[in-house]
Order: C-alpha cells, then structure tokens, then sequence
C-alpha cells in the first residue's frame, strides 16, 4: 500500500483529502503544520524512508510548504511532490518548479482528479519491471446522423470507469461533432474522418473533400493503428458488427488471435427491418462475423418490448452469448406526479439535429395556428447537428412567435421532467430518456433509410406507450391539438412498462465480469423527483 504525506493545515480539506486516497488504496499520514511535517520527515530520515508520495500547501500558518520541501530536498529526491495553493500565481509555480514538483494543484480542486494525479504519478515512480498497465476498454461507435451509438457507449464507460480501478477506456468516435460529452477521468477518445450516409450501406466522406476510397484507408488505417498499440482488454463495438465499409474485420481478427482481447457487439433493440437485416447480413457476411469474431451480444433492450434475438437471428448466431441489458440510459429519476400551475409547457427535439428541421419548422407553423390564449410555453431544441442555414431559419422565425430556441441543452433529462408534452423523433436514446423520467411522448418516426424508427413507433403505439404522428401526417394542423392540449394523455406509468432502465449498469458488470473485476449489478432504482 502506498504511503502518502499529505502536509496541510486545514482540517476540513485534509479530512477530505484523507478520505478520498483512503478509498483509492493508499496510507495518508498527515502533518497539520509545517512543524509537525518537518518532524515526520526528520523521523523518515533517520530510519532510511520517505513517502511515496507528498502533497503539500505552500501557506501553512507557521511555515512555507515549499521551504520545507527544500530543506529535505535530497531525502525526497526519488519522491513525487503535488504543490497545492489556494494562490495560484506565477511566483508561487516558478517556486514550485524549483523544487521539482511533479504537478501544481490551483484551490479549489475535485478529489477525483487528485486521486488520479496521485495514482498516475505512483505508477511512473515505481521500478519498470513492476509497473502493470490498468485494464482497458476501446469502444467505436460510427454515428454519421445522430449520436445515439456515442451516447450509448459513453453511458457504458461512465459506469465503467466508477467501478473497475485504474480503468482506461478509448472511445473511437465518427460524430462530426466529436465527442459531444462531459470528460471524465479515464476516459478519452479518438475523433474518425467524419462519414455522411448516402442511404442503406453507401457511405461517403463527410467533412474532408476526399473521395470515398481515400476516406475509408483513412479510418481503416486509424481503427488498425490504434487496436495494434493500445492492445484493449476488452473492445466493445456498437450497431454496426463489421463497421463501415467492413473496417473492423481486420482489427477484431487480429485483436482476438493476438492480444486475446474479449470482443462484444453491443445493439439497439430494434435495428431495422428484421428480414432486411438477415438478409443483408447472411449477403456480406456479417453473420459469419457476429458468429466466429464476437464473444458476447448485448441488446440494449427488453424482450417483451421487442424481441430483437429471435428477430435478427442472434440466437441461432450465438447460441449462448446473447444478453438482453435492459435500455441503456443515463437518466436515473422519474416525473413527479405533481405539477405546478402555470401554462402548458411543450419541448420538441430531434435528438443529434441532423434530419430534424421538418420537425421543428412544423411546430412552429403549429404554434402559428393557435390562439394565443391556447398556446403552450413551447421550447425547440436544434441539436448539435443541424446544418447552421437552417438552424438560423429556424432562430428567425422562434423570434417572431416569441418562443424559446436552444442550439443544444446540457440538461435534457431536467428539461423533459418539466414538460407536459415531448414531441420528437423515434431515435432510441430520446425516446428511452422520455419513458424512463414519464413524461407524455408524441413521437414522429423518420421515413428511412433504416426503418427502426417506424418499428419503434409501432411497438410504442400498440403498447399505449406514446401517441404517434407518421411523417407524411405530419402538417401543422395536425400537430396543433397536441401542442394545445386538445389531444391530450394520461402520462406513463411505470408499472405498465415492458421496460427497465439499467441497461449501462449491466452492460459495464458483464465487461467488468469479462476484465476478472467481481462487481455486483447497482442498478439505481428511479426515484420520483419534482419538476417546474
């Protein structure tokens, strides 16, 4: 167990400091002051031993955390040191860096980023024949419309990362956008040459002015280069089992045969068209793919809510190695029943952006038709990959109608529990978030390529789980009652859901299963949260 030195004379921050490194493994001693820290080194000194580690303040109320560092310069030689300051200054880090410190820490700081400073800089001091890499996960996800497949695994690698110590996980991502989440410590990622989708398997370059050719050698060379240096624990890929243009083929093969890294396809519940898919993939031969080069299948879904392994033939394809997870989201509390006076509050998205602007530019027009004194607070969400043309066209005509636009929200759950009404595409990762927090859905399915949307809307239909507006139906006149309220709907309950919502706790225990980590399933149970 690592000994640490934590020098510092708040008690309240040392206490947290201490708790903190105490549950990352490691033996904190504490000096409160710069005396008592110059008699722990002095005993250290003469009984031949130093920490593995000091985390210092420079401002000790009876001394100088850095002149204390320095006058045992020659003892701590070997050692790393974290210089932290409530005064981050010039002065104080070219004092710091006189002393060597390996990493200067500005007050106030997250524990979680000191606990990796610390076990990072642990790792590098000991002997290279003693050093073992953590576990690690690679994920792809191609996104090309939406972000549903980036969502989906980084909902997967949050969970990961909370439960399996020293974890790294490298995301390989394809949305134009680049990771679009919040960073968290052992995770990164790798943005692909972004691809735009002609239609059903056709594919072309969507940013760089490159032919196809060149832009699949591109990310081929990427995917190859990466899993050959990385050599991942575990590689999770998602929805497309080949990837794009057939790119994984290679590195999976290679994975398995070399590095004997677990290989597991993660997938929706609902893909396409269930003889389409068998088809296409008994004619590419991505069956023979899923069957000899994949470990494992996750579904991201329930059974009895479609039941996509007898669908798509994954149960005849690996016979023990489908398991369905539940949906996979990150939303972890349901709507209050009870709702605050005011006017009737309407959110409408398309989840990414990319094929919404019909959607929004219709309920708008809806909005239009209405009488004032029935209109609805009404709030449009763009998303991050709306062409800027038409987001702009749709900012205009907001303006005019004196309803709220947002390019993009970081609060969507929050958002959705507010709302009476949720109109939206039928895009997996919208309208899970939608049945998980109850908030009443209208949901409008894309017309194609794929049709899952369609199928989507149809099992939530019959379900009575969402009302439904097919595209061509799609006007403003029909949209206006639900906007109003006219055509209104008991919101969810829960009990009738052939749902659950844990599906990226699951998912991240069976990898944490698969790294040799012994963690039990936690999923949360929603809790009622109020809204407004």
């Amino acid at each position: 167990m690592p000994d640490i030195l934590l020098i510092e004379d708040e008690p309240i921050i040392a206490r947290n400091i201490g708790i903190a490194l105490g549950r990352a493994g490691h033996r904190v001693t504490h000096a409160a002051s710069a005396t008592e820290a110059r008699r722990v080194l002095a005993a250290g000194l003469a009984s031949g031993t130093h920490p593995d580690l000091v985390i210092a303040d420079i401002s000790l109320g009876d001394g100088d955390g850095i002149e204390v560092l320095s006058a045992h310069g020659p003892q701590l030689r070997d050692c790393p040191v974290i210089i932290m300051s409530g005064q981050d200054s010039t002065a104080n880090r070219l004092r710091a860096e006189g002393i060597s410190v390996a990493a200067f820490l500005a007050k106030p700081f997250a524990m979680a980023r000191l606990c990796e400073l610390a076990a990072a800089l642990l790792a590098e001091s000991l002997p290279e024949q003693q050093r073992k890499p953590g576990p690690s996960v690679m994920m792809y996800s191609h996104d090309t419309i939406g972000l549903g497949h980036m969502r989906r695994n980084s909902a997967i690698a949050e969970e990961l990362v909370a439960r399996v110590p020293g974890l790294s996980v490298l995301m390989l991502v394809g949305c134009p956008a680049g990771m679009m989440f919040a960073p968290r410590p052992g995770i990164d990622y790798i943005k692909l040459p972004s691809l735009a989708k002609l239609g059903r398997d056709r594919w072309q370059s969507g940013s760089l002015r490159i032919d196809a050719e060149t832009a699949r050698a591109l990310r081929a060379g990427i995917l190859e280069r990466v899993a050959e240096t990385f050599k991942p624990d575990v590689f999770l890929v998602d929805h497309e089992p080949t990837g794009v243009w057939n790119e994984l083929v290679a590195p999976l093969r290679r994975l398995r045969e070399s590095c004997g890294t677990r290989t597991i396809l993660g997938l929706r519940d609902i893909l396409d068209d269930p003889d389409r898919t068998c088809g296409r993939w008994a004619e590419t031969g991505t069956d023979k793919v899923i069957s000899t080069l994949y470990d494992d299948v996750l579904i991201y879904g329930n059974a009895d809510f479609y039941p996509s392994s007898r669908a798509y033939g994954l149960d005849r394809l690996r016979p023990d190695g489908v398991q369905y997870c539940g949906a996979v989201t990150t939303v972890r509390a349901r709507r209050s029943a009870r709702r605050e006076k005011g006017p009737r509050r309407v959110l409408v998205s398309g989840g990414g952006g990319r094929d919404a602007f019909l959607l929004l530019a219709t309920a708008l027009e809806a909005q239009a038709l209405l009488p004032r004194r029935q209109r609805p607070d009404l709030q449009l969400i763009a998303g991050p990959l709306m062409d800027t043309e038409l987001r702009e066209r749709l900012h205009l005509r907001a303006a005019e109608l004196d309803v709220t636009f947002h390019d993009q929200v970081s609060d969507m759950p929050a958002r959705l529990a507010a709302s009476d009404l949720f109109v939206t595409m039928g895009g997996y990762n919208s309208v899970t978030e939608a049945l998980a927090i109850g908030v009443p859905a209208l949901v409008v399915p894309r017309v194609g390529p794929s049709s899952e949307q369609r199928i989507r809307a149809d099992r939530l239909r019959h379900l009575g789980l969402a009302e439904v507006i097919e595209r061509p139906d799609l006007t403003p006149q029909s949209l206006a009652p639900h906007l109003s309220g006219a055509a209104t709907r008991q919101p969810v309950v829960s009990a009738r859901l052939p749902l659950d919502f844990d599906g990226a706790a699951r998912a991240a225990s069976h990898i944490a299963a698969c790294l040799g980590v012994l963690t039990a399933d936690r999923p949360a149970p929603l809790r009622q949260v109020s809204h407004g």
